[in-house]
C-alpha cells in the first residue's frame, strides 16, 4: 500500500501525468486488493491504529496488536527504502505533511476526522470494497490538506527515508483520536442493542 500509494503521490509531484484523484484511487484500490487477498493468512491489517481499535473490541488479541503493529512498520519502512532506491531525494513528495496556508490544528482535525470514519467502517464492516472506498474518498478529500495519513505506519516509513518529521506527532495522534472516537461509538452502539434485545 505505501510503496503504491506514496509512488503514485511522488509521480504525481515528478511527472504531473497521475492527479490527486490518481493517487486517492492508488491508495484505495491497493487496500481494497491487499484486504480482499489476505483475510484469511493475517486478517488484512495494514494499519496500527486499525489493529488497536481491533484489540480493543475484542476482535484480536494483544499478541496480534503486538506483531501486526510492527509488521506494519518495518513494512512501511521497507516500502519506503524501495521507493528511496527508486526515487531518491524525492521520496519527500511521498510523505504526509500538512499544507502550509492550512495549520496545524485543522491539520489534526482533518486527520482525525478521516480515521474516525476508516476505524468505525473497518468496525462495522470488513467488506474489501467499502473499506477501499473509505480510502479512497480520505484520500481524495485529505490528500492535498495532509497527504492522507489516516495510518501512522504509512506517515512514517516515507518520513524516515526523506527525513522530514516536522509536525509528525500529529499523524500519530489524530488516527488515535479518530480512533477511540470511532471505538466509544461501536460500544455505544453495542450497548444500546443489547439493550433493545
Amino acid at each position: 500500500m505505501v510503496f503504491i500509494g506514496a509512488g503514485a503521490a511522488i509521480l504525481r509531484q515528478r511527472s504531473h501525468e497521475i492527479s490527486q484523484l490518481g493517487v486517492a484511487l492508488a491508495f484505495g484500490l491497493s487496500v481494497t486488493c491487499l484486504i480482499g487477498a489476505l483475510p484469511k493468512s493475517s486478517g488484512a491489517h495494514l494499519n496500527p491504529v486499525v489493529t488497536l481499535s481491533l484489540c480493543a473490541t475484542g476482535k484480536c488479541s494483544f499478541n496480534c496488536l503486538v506483531y501486526y503493529s510492527s509488521a506494519q512498520v518495518i513494512g512501511a519502512c521497507l516500502a519506503s527504502a524501495a521507493l528511496y532506491c527508486v526515487f531518491g531525494p524525492q521520496i519527500e513528495a511521498g510523505t504526509t505533511k500538512i499544507a502550509a496556508n492550512f495549520g496545524l490544528m485543522n491539520g489534526f482535525l482533518v486527520e482525525t476526522i478521516l480515521s474516525f470514519f476508516l476505524v468505525l467502517s473497518i468496525l462495522r464492516s470488513s467488506n474489501a470494497f467499502i473499506v477501499g472506498v473509505v480510502v479512497f474518498l480520505g484520500a481524495l478529500v485529505g490528500g492535498t490538506i495532509t497527504g492522507v495519513g489516516m495510518n501512522p505506519a504509512r506517515s512514517f516509513g516515507p518520513s524516515l527515508f526523506s527525513n522530514r518529521c516536522e509536525s509528525h506527532c500529529v499523524y500519530w495522534l489524530a488516527p488515535l483520536s479518530g480512533a477511540l472516537l470511532a471505538i466509544l461509538i461501536f460500544f455505544t452502539e453495542t450497548y444500546w442493542q443489547e439493550v433493545q434485545r
